[in-house]
């Protein structure tokens, strides 16, 4: 399921997860933590739950002669820190076994903590005294030093009940959690439509989350890939009008 361009010992390392969710807002988001990082393609994943694709690179800083896959891993070294990105939802049937065999990685090679991004539709926002920021996090990770991040008025624990169109962010915690691993869900009430602002505050947020390790030195904003241009294909053409 795993292809490393070279071996890592990932012991202590945090591992952020996107869930394929509203607006692709988590992907968005890890897109955003890779460019600013500027983050090394480690390797990739393959399962029968991944729909494949294949497209142009998608960060320049990786190089004119690699490609873009479904499911990709990046790692900064310096930060101890693991990243995937995933660009397709999982195949229905076979999601469970996808996240058993992800959760089973991250136990075995003795990762810290999940991060595990979602969105969920706005409409299902009922508290309007509150911002658009969730969480819910398992008792391991409620006792790691980290979870005194989590009292913060910018986001609110989630009341429970289900994550709506969150993905298979509530399963892969669940899965964690079986394994004792530490985890966390952090997501967003979004609408769908242009979302790459929401990518951007919802990265930001995160930093703040994981203790400021996810902007260098002297940043103060995230950067977005030269590829977002080509969100939403090419301008229409003037001899239209």
């Amino acid at each position: 399921m795993f292809s490393f361009k070279r071996e890592i010992d990932f012991t202590g390392y945090s591992f952020i997860v996107p869930s394929v969710s509203v607006g692709n807002v988590p992907q968005l988001a890890v897109d955003a933590v890779i460019e600013t990082l500027q983050l090394e393609p480690i390797g990739l994943l393959w399962s029968p739950a991944l729909i494949p694709i294949v497209g142009a690179p998608a960060f320049e800083h990786t190089g004119n002669d690699t490609v873009t896959t479904t499911a990709e891993l990046y790692v900064s070294q310096a930060e101890k820190l693991l990243v995937l990105q995933i660009r397709a939802p999982l195949v229905g049937p076979l999601r469970q076994s996808f996240l058993d065999e992800l959760s089973d990685f991250v136990r075995d090679r003795k990762f810290s903590r999940v991060f595990v991004l979602a969105s969920c539709f706005s409409h299902e926002k009922f508290d309007i005294r509150t911002g658009p920021f969730r969480y819910v996090a398992n008792e391991l990770y409620e006792k790691t030093p980290d979870a005194d991040r989590l009292q913060d008025e910018r986001w609110t624990k989630h009341a429970g009940g289900v994550i709506h169109g969150g993905g298979y962010a509530a399963k892969l915690l669940e899965a964690l959690t079986v394994r004792m691993v530490p985890g966390v869900i952090f997501f967003m009430y979004v609408s769908e439509g242009d979302n790459t602002t929401e990518g951007l505050l919802l990265a930001r947020m995160l930093n703040a989350l994981t203790g400021d390790r996810l902007l260098p030195a002297g940043k103060s904003e995230f950067r977005w890939p030269n590829s977002w241009k080509h969100l939403f294909g090419s301008s229409h053409p003037r001899s239209l009008y």
